[in-house]
This record gives C-alpha cells, sequence and structure tokens, in this order.
C-alpha cells in the first residue's frame, strides 16, 4: 500500500510538473498532463475523503461555481453547440481545482521545482523563437507575434511575466539554498524572460508586467530583507525606470498628434512639375506630426510609383492594404510632398518597406518597442479623428466594448445565456452599423464584458466573488506568488477573453489551484521571517 501511495504521488508531482511545463508548449502536453492528473486522481480511490474536501472548504466550493454558473445558464441557451464547446474549453476550471485541492498539499520545496519546470518551458519555447528571430528582424513589416510558436503571443507574455515574478520569488526566499552556479542560471534565466518580453514585443504583456511591478513594489517592498539590496534595488528602479521611459516616450509621440490645424499651415498650390495639388482639411490623420491628406497630387504619385515598384498604384501591398494609401502615410512619414518628387527621394529600402505594408519608416526600427507605442498612439489618434479602426487591434477593442456595452443593456439581469453568445454578437453586426469590417467583427477582448453578456449582473457578481473571494478566504493576499498571479489575471482579463480559450482557460485555472488551494506554505514567512 506504501508503494502504491508513493507512485501516486510521484505521477501527480509529475503530472502538474508536466502541466507547468507545457502551458507555453504544443497543446498535446497539455492535455497529456491532465489526462495523467485525472487518472491518477480517479485510481487513488479517496472518493469518500475527497467529497468532505470539497463540502469542508467553502472556498474551494465557491470556485468551482463557476462551472456551475456556466452549466446554470444553459436554460436560456439555443446554440447548444456553442454551449457545449464553451464548457469543454472551461473544463479546466473543474477539473484543475478539484484535483489539486483534494489532493496531498504540495510542500514548498515541490512547489520549487514546478515553478522550475514553469519556467523551463517558456526557456525551450524561446529557443524554438531563435530560428524565427533572424527573418523576423531583417523583414520590415514582419509581425513579431510569430516569435510566439505555439500559443498566443498575448499569452505567452502572460506567462513570461508570471515567471520572471516565480525566479524573482526563488531567488529572494530563503527556504531555497542554491549553489553559487545555480543561482547563476536562475539570474541567466531571469534576464533572459525580461530581454525576450521586450523582443516579443507585445505591449499588452510589458504593461501588464509594468503594473504588476508597481503593485508588487507597494505590497512587499518592506519585507524583503535588506541582505537582498543586490535584488531589491534593481528591481525598483528598473520598474520605475521603465515606466519614466513609457510614459516619457508616450508624451513626445503624443505631441506629434498636435500640430496645428491644416488650414493654418502652408498649403501648396503646385507641384515642381506645375500640377495642382488636392488638399482634404477635413481630414486630420497625421505621421511623425505631419498631416496625411494635403499637399497631393495623384497622378504623379501613379506615374512616378509605377515606374519604381513592380506593384501598381491601385494594387495592395503585402499586407492587403491599399499601397496607394500606404505609400501617401509613408511619405508623410518622411515629411515629403505626396507628388513626383517625394516618391523619387525615396530610397530602394523605403520602397520595399512600402511594398511589404509598411505606413511609417519608423517601423524598419522594429527591434525595439517604440515603434510599437507610435502605432498604438497613431490607432488612438485615427480613431478619435474618425478613422476606420478594422485591422487596428487596439481600436478595434474600443468598437468591441461599445458593442459589448449595447448587448450587456439588453440582457441587462441574466444575460443571453452560455451558449448564444456568438448569437448575441452575430444579431449585433447584423443589425447594427458597425465602421469593422466583416472580418474584423469580432468578440469583446474583455473577460469581464462577456461574463456579462453571457450572465448579466446577476451571474456576474456571483463569478467575481468565486474569483475574489477565495484569494482572501484562503489568506494569500499575504503572499507573493497568489498576489502576482491574481493581478496579472485580472489585468489579463481587462483586454481578453483570457477565459474563452483552452490555453487562457488552462492557465488561470491551473495557478489558481496551485497557489491558492494547493500550496502548503506562507510564502511571507520565508521571506521577511515574520508572520502576518
Amino acid at each position: 500500500m506504501t508503494i502504491s501511495r508513493n507512485y501516486h504521488s510521484l505521477f501527480y508531482i509529475g503530472g502538474v510538473m508536466l502541466l507547468a511545463a507545457s502551458l507555453s508548449l504544443p497543446p498535446f502536453f497539455m492535455v497529456l498532463s491532465q489526462a495523467i492528473l485525472i487518472v491518477n486522481w480517479i485510481f487513488e480511490e479517496k472518493f469518500k475523503t475527497r467529497m468532505q474536501m470539497i463540502w469542508g472548504r467553502k472556498s474551494l466550493v465557491l470556485f468551482l461555481s463557476i462551472f456551475l454558473i456556466h452549466i446554470i445558464w444553459l436554460i436560456p441557451t439555443r446554440d447548444f453547440s456553442f454551449a457545449l464547446n464553451d464548457l469543454k474549453i472551461k473544463l479546466p476550471l473543474l477539473i484543475l481545482p478539484l484535483v489539486l485541492a483534494t489532493s496531498r498539499r504540495l510542500r514548498e520545496n515541490e512547489i520549487k521545482f514546478i515553478l522550475l519546470s514553469f519556467c523551463g518551458g517558456l526557456i525551450i519555447h524561446s529557443f524554438f523563437s531563435i530560428s524565427r528571430l533572424t527573418t523576423i528582424t531583417t523583414v520590415p513589416m514582419a509581425d513579431f507575434r510569430d516569435l510566439s510558436v505555439f500559443i498566443s503571443h498575448i499569452r505567452l507574455s502572460l506567462l513570461i511575466s508570471l515567471a520572471i515574478f516565480s525566479l524573482f520569488y526563488l531567488l529572494i526566499t530563503r527556504t531555497f539554498q542554491w549553489q553559487r552556479i545555480l543561482r547563476n542560471c536562475l539570474w541567466v534565466s531571469l534576464t533572459w524572460l525580461v530581454i525576450y518580453l521586450l523582443v516579443l514585443q507585445s505591449v499588452t504583456g510589458i504593461i501588464v508586467f509594468i503594473i504588476t511591478g508597481i503593485f508588487f513594489i507597494l505590497r512587499f517592498y518592506n519585507k524583503i530583507e535588506q541582505q537582498y539590496w543586490y535584488i531589491k534595488y534593481p528591481f525598483v528602479y528598473g520598474i520605475a525606470a521603465a515606466v519614466l521611459l513609457v510614459f516619457a516616450y508616450s508624451f513626445v509621440v503624443m505631441l506629434s498628434f498636435s500640430g496645428k490645424p491644416p488650414d493654418e499651415i502652408y498649403l501648396k498650390s503646385h507641384t515642381e512639375m506645375g500640377n495642382p495639388y488636392i488638399h482634404d482639411l477635413n481630414e486630420l490623420q497625421m505621421e511623425n506630426g505631419n498631416f496625411i491628406w494635403i499637399n497631393i497630387c495623384e497622378d504623379e504619385l501613379r506615374h512616378e510609383w509605377n515606374r519604381r515598384s513592380s506593384i501598381d498604384f491601385n494594387g495592395y501591398d503585402m499586407n492587403g492594404h491599399d499601397i496607394r494609401y500606404t505609400l501617401i502615410r509613408y511619405l508623410t512619414s518622411r515629411g515629403l510632398d505626396k507628388d513626383a518628387v517625394g516618391v523619387h527621394q525615396l530610397s530602394e529600402t523605403d520602397i520595399i518597406n512600402i511594398e511589404r505594408g509598411m505606413s511609417n519608416y519608423i517601423y524598419q526600427h522594429n527591434k525595439w518597442i517604440y515603434p510599437r507605442i507610435y502605432q498604438i498612439i497613431w490607432e488612438i489618434d485615427n480613431y478619435r479623428k474618425g478613422g476606420n479602426p478594422s485591422g487596428h487591434s487596439v481600436a478595434q477593442r474600443f468598437e468591441y466594448w461599445k458593442s459589448a456595452m449595447d448587448i450587456i443593456k439588453d440582457n441587462i439581469l441574466l444575460g443571453v445565456g452560455t451558449g448564444d453568445v456568438g448569437l448575441a454578437w452575430e444579431n449585433h453586426y447584423a443589425g447594427s452599423p458597425s465602421s469593422l469590417a466583416p472580418e474584423w467583427q469580432l468578440r469583446a477582448h474583455n473577460q469581464f464584458l462577456t461574463f456579462l453578456i453571457t450572465f448579466g449582473i446577476t451571474g456576474f457578481i456571483i463569478i467575481i466573488s468565486a474569483i475574489i473571494a477565495p484569494f482572501f478566504m484562503e489568506k494569500r493576499h499575504w503572499d507573493i506568488l497568489p498576489f502576482v498571479f491574481i493581478v496579472i489575471a485580472i489585468l489579463s482579463m481587462l483586454t481578453e477573453d483570457t477565459l474563452e480559450t483552452q490555453a487562457g482557460a488552462t492557465f488561470f485555472a491551473f495557478f489558481y489551484s496551485l497557489f491558492i488551494f494547493a500550496h502548503q506554505k506562507n510564502e511571507v514567512n520565508e521571506v521577511d521571517g515574520e508572520g502576518e
């Protein structure tokens, strides 16, 4: 019997470690690890004991109500195909807390290996990305989301943020005694993941990391012992420097969009070739402080562009946009007039950039985050001035959130039901004029709004309580890892439907169950030696 228990314990720890590593690896490993945990849990045959554990732990029952709410809200559902798929996606919210909370508590040393497995999976993922990095950094308008090989680049950036804080925790926690070479490996891994997060260029992930860092400093700064000054101060000053740099650059970029109205600047009447310019003073979009829709001579643009490029002026760039539009924006970003002389002054690299869909020359410096910051501010400014948000990730979210609020107003009390979310969005887009192109008419990209659409204010209150209350009921708000995870998870839900994908639901359910229900010890005690 003792041997049997040892085997069950081995499969349990092995399954948890594999699941932690698989969150950033191909989905097969995620499915395999959960299958190992479920089968092992069933064959332990402790059903009576586990039922007692469930009913005796109110925080667990409350968290499990998240899945129960999805079942109850099947009552008004018409689209059961959508509903069953949604329940399949949300299964980790039922399975993982049941398995982890009703198995034996994980000791601190076991948590260490689970976190190392998690970070190891991310480092393996990053190695797969290296082969793509050379190609991406040499292609002017390449998408850095391609660096995420197995999962969404936003989900990957959230995992990286959590891994960075996990490594930080392992370094400052006195429970763990690392030999010098192992400590150096942790430092190298932490540094590499920070670099990888920046290279990935996920603004969502970087902002989540910075905001989480601020909350962490406010919450735990005085609890990190002075002996860790070589970790404490670089971390604090690094976060502060990152915040200042982002705000400073954003402020400078925003100033470039606040120029004088186009009718107050010098508008040219004719090109050097004697052809008249046209000016659209009703369109106020800008690039690098220059108005786009002034000083345009389209005949000269067409002739000179067709002379220099194999892509016709009336054709499309490699991103599927009108190349005429891309060319005009690119010339504006260079401060050039939109005429033959302007096109003639472009270099061969500029021509290639435009053909590949680059609308501003600064995007060719795509190795750092500042072009992405500029792009976001441009999207917001363009949207504010009446531009079409289609294809622009940030501007589109404003449209999604407005549409979501309209759906919520019509279903404020009980929502549309578990299975009718897709129908609700289809009906909304069919019945309401939208500036979004059909291929960009997507869902809320905000988990809280999706909750409100699905369950109304009634179910929303229950689910939010089920997410937040166990964190305090289990007294985990004193602990570093649960605190960091909750902050990251909530921030991710503001801009993403975190629980509407299998990877997102597994990420949330796993770490919530691990840190809130399965971890045996209070982490603060190991950091500062004091209880609360």
